[in-house]
Parts: C-alpha cells; sequence; structure tokens
C-alpha cells in the first residue's frame, strides 16, 4: 500500500491540533463561565415554554442577593436585566461585575435571553409570527420567576438594559405600566422612529451585522407605522408617566467617565447615533410632562465600561423604588 503523501499526513496533523485547541478554548470558556456563575448565587434555569409560543433560548440566569435562604421567609424585589444584539442572558454576567456589585444588595436580578444577532428578538412578538419574546418574557417568565423565588410581586418590580436592552426596557415598561415600578435605559435605542423612514432603511440593511430590527420584527417602517408606535419607547412617553425612569447615554466622542478605547471607532459611532436618539427621547419626556433622572455624560463609546458603570448607577437608586 502506497503511503500518503506527507503534506496530507502534516494536513491531517493540523487539522486535528486546530480541532483539539478548539475544544480546549470552548472548555476553558465554559469553565471561565462556569466560576463567573456560581452556585448557589448565580444559576441558569430553564423556563418551561408554552407550546404556542416560540423562542429560540429559554434559558434564564438567575442572580439571588447573598444569603438567600429558599426555605426562609424573607422576600426581595426583582430586576429584569435585558442584553443588547449579539449577546445572551449570560453577557451581563461575563463582562460586568454585577456578580460581586450585587451581593450584598437585597434584590433578585433576573436575565433572560432575547435572542442573538441577525435574529435579535427586540423584546417583541414579531410581526412574521416567527418570535414570541415578549409574550414569553411577560406572560411566561414574570409569572415563573415569582412562584419559583421569594419575590415580592407586584408593586417591588424593575426592568433595566443596555442598546436593545435599553429599548427592551422602555418598551416593556410602556407597554405594561402595571409591572414595574421602574425602568433604566443604558445607551438605549429608544426611538427606533428615529429619522423614519431613512432609519427603517437602515435598519434592513445592517440587521444581518447589527442584528437590528428588520420587517420581519414590526413589519415596513411606513407601511407598519401603527406597529411601530406600538413598540417605540419615544411613542409610548404618556405611558411611562409614574414609572421612576433612569436614562444613561454617552455623546460617542473622544473621552469619558469609564475611560477611553480610541480604537474602538465603531463603538463610538454607534453610541454617537445612540445619543441622538435619547435626545429625542428625552424631549418627549419633558413635552409629555414626564420626570425621569439622567446620566448624560461628555464622551463615552458603545461598550461594557459605560454599561457596568450605568449599573451601578442606577441600581441603588432603583432599589430605593421597589424595595
Amino acid at each position: 500500500m502506497t503511503a500518503p503523501p506527507s503534506n496530507t499526513v502534516d494536513m491531517k496533523r493540523s487539522l486535528a491540533t486546530l480541532v483539539l485547541f478548539a475544544s480546549l478554548l470552548a472548555g476553558l470558556a465554559a469553565r471561565a463561565d462556569e466560576i463567573a456563575c456560581a452556585a448557589p448565587r448565580c444559576m441558569d434555569v430553564q423556563v418551561p415554554v408554552p407550546a404556542d409560543l416560540i423562542v429560540p433560548e429559554a434559558k434564564v440566569r438567575v442572580l439571588l442577593p447573598e444569603g438567600y435562604d429558599a426555605l426562609g421567609s424573607t422576600r426581595y424585589p426583582v430586576l429584569y436585566l435585558l442584553h443588547g444584539a449579539g449577546d445572551s442572558y449570560a453577557t451581563w454576567v461575563e463582562n460586568t461585575d454585577v456578580v460581586a456589585f450585587s451581593a450584598d444588595l437585597p434584590v433578585i436580578i433576573v436575565m433572560p435571553d432575547g435572542g442573538d444577532s441577525p435574529d435579535s428578538g427586540w423584546y417583541s412578538d414579531w410581526v412574521d409570527g416567527s418570535r414570541d419574546w415578549e409574550s414569553f418574557h411577560i406572560d411566561v417568565l414574570i409569572d415563573y420567576v415569582d412562584a419559583t423565588f421569594l419575590t415580592l410581586g407586584d408593586g417591588h418590580r424593575a426592568v433595566a438594559g443596555l442598546s436593545m436592552g435599553g429599548f427592551g426596557a422602555m418598551s416593556y415598561a410602556g407597554r405594561h405600566p402595571d409591572l414595574f415600578e421602574a425602568a433604566a435605559s443604558f445607551s438605549g435605542a429608544v426611538d427606533t422612529r428615529y429619522l423614519t423612514p431613512l432609519s427603517g432603511i437602515a435598519f434592513e440593511l445592517l440587521h444581518e451585522q447589527f442584528g437590528t430590527p428588520d420587517d420581519r420584527v414590526w413589519g415596513d417602517q411606513l407601511t407598519d407605522a401603527d406597529t411601530w408606535k406600538e413598540h417605540n419607547p419615544t411613542d409610548l412617553v404618556a405611558d411611562l408617566s409614574g414609572i421612576e425612569l433612569f436614562v444613561a447615554t454617552g455623546t460617542g466622542t473622544p473621552g469619558g467617565p469609564a475611560g477611553d478605547d480610541l480604537a474602538n471607532v465603531g463603538g463610538y459611532a454607534v453610541e454617537a447615533f445612540i445619543f441622538q436618539l435619547n435626545v429625542s427621547f428625552l424631549r418627549a419626556l419633558e413635552l409629555a410632562g414626564v420626570a425621569y433622572h439622567q446620566d448624560v455624560y461628555l464622551g463615552g463609546y458603545h461598550g461594557w465600561p459605560y454599561w457596568e458603570r450605568e449599573l451601578h448607577w442606577a441600581l441603588p437608586q432603583i432599589l430605593e423604588v421597589i424595595d
């Protein structure tokens, strides 16, 4: 039998080495996540999904306060902490100090999944019928959390999020004001109809890369304008009256209170655009006479150091409302 050429053998060895290396990296990443989310305080829970709902991921990360006793009588308020496009239920824990920061705070933090790029869910039931994120979070998850953990229930619940999650927090609060006492947006996309119809065209073109909403989510921005309005925080400002609101954003220019990353050109560009959406949202709140707390700062890029900083700013104040 003729031996295979040496270059073929070398190629097979290289491929085997790459596969082994990839497996090791995956194992290390999984181990790092286990360390970051360690029992008994942090756990991942698979929430049952009703047969009539469609969500690709029903796993939820739950962060309990230090000293939580499932057999005890102490009950806690709940913060629903939402991720951005391209992220998952795990990324708040993976990229910030939320575990350590919240250890001594009397709050249960629930981090649900909301879809990953290019199928980022935008915390909505899609008009094409292929995703039911809002129904899952609002009608299923909240009841599941209240039934499974020692929560204080209605009147002691808040929602917060970054970027797409900032949109989700304000959209959920506006659409379901009876469920949330406080809502916070960190660099949130809080005016999805800004510069209509140009924004709709841009979102459609960019959704494969950035997870922006395409026509599957709310339809066409012009012909389905009512659907867009029904979910857009800037169009829901009147419904946010009576909810304690926290809005944080940077200007997207060099500098900023959480430091620079001048090589991150895209991060600065995204934050500069997000800043305009927040200016529009805050203007609408003021015109409607709706009170809010703001942390609008010079500089800053669209990145985790800023979202961690904004969580530190907002969460203690939110607890004063929901505890």
